[in-house]
């Protein structure tokens, strides 16, 4: 008799212990959203002193995932992310007789390869972390410039660059010159690596409300640093010219010099939020 009473309470803790079960795992599919404090990190930008700074710059991104989770809470994934990177800059020195004001703007579609790992305690609140890396693909860039001369009575300039073109215009005339260029100034492909740490918490059986701190960097260059042929388009005069799209220091700045501009570094720091749905229930 105590062999079937201790048989029955066996049983009954196994039981008891499945239908307390709390953790989800196997295939899931997940939606994030990104938001971030973009940076186009270059060495000679960061040198170039108060001619040419940094100002706070906001980006977003939103992403699809999908991947296993194992019931040790090790996971992998897959997905796509959609988002831009851009970079605000602003200089006035003495030195110079105007103001800078500058925006970059690049959208890039992001194919990540995220390796992760959360509690596995019972529990709805887990810690989780992950790790990973991604392959870029430059699917949109334009840079605006504007010089605002101190002198009232000197004519302040604007110059953007869009996809392969170049022009400048300036306050005072109607007369805009412009230039085709023979391959854009941002690189079309590249690679980098990511990491997050943050908590899932679970909402419902099979759905986890993830938030992380994440993190991304590009290792290779983001620019195209050698130089451009510019090619005269329109009325304006001129033959072709072969030089870089930016100065030859930092990235608005000029140098009578040979110098090879510093690799480019798209980096991203911000808040992930997002929603996985698992498959299955266990």
């Amino acid at each position: 008799m105590k062999k079937v009473v201790f048989l029955l309470a066996v049983v009954f803790s196994a039981f008891v212990s499945v239908a307390q079960q709390t953790e989800a795992y196997g295939p899931f599919y997940g939606l994030n959203v990104y938001g971030y404090k973009s940076n186009l990190f270059n060495s000679d930008d960061l040198r170039a002193d108060s001619f040419q700074t940094y100002s706070m710059t906001m980006s977003f991104a939103g992403s699809f995932e999908y991947g296993y989770l194992y019931d040790n809470g090790f996971a992998v994934s897959g997905g796509l992310q959609w988002g831009t990177s851009n970079q605000n800059y602003k200089g006035a020195d003495q030195a110079y007789l105007y103001k800078l004001t500058a925006n970059t703007k690049t959208s890039y579609l992001k194919i990540p390869l995220t390796f992760s790992h959360q509690t596995r305690n019972g529990k709805k609140f887990k810690f989780i972390y992950s790790v990973g890396f991604f392959y870029s693909l430059n699917t949109g860039y334009s840079d605006k410039i504007v010089l605002d001369y101190n002198d009232p009575n000197v004519a302040d300039y604007e110059t953007t660059i869009s996809k392969n073109t170049i022009s400048t215009k300036n306050t005072k005339d109607t007369f805009k010159t412009s230039y085709a260029l023979d391959y854009k100034p941002y690189k079309t492909h590249g690679l980098g690596a990511l990491a997050g740490l943050g908590f899932s918490y679970r909402l419902k059986e099979r759905m986890e409300f993830i938030t992380q701190l994440k993190g991304e960097f590009q290792f290779t260059d983001a620019e195209n640093s050698d130089e451009i042929l510019y090619t005269p388009t329109g009325s304006t005069p001129g033959n072709p010219l072969l030089r870089r799209t930016y100065g030859n220091y930092a990235k608005y700045m000029s140098n009578n010099q040979a110098y090879r501009r510093a690799a480019t570094h798209p980096f991203n720091l911000g808040l992930s939020l997002g929603l996985r749905f698992y498959v299955f229930s266990f």
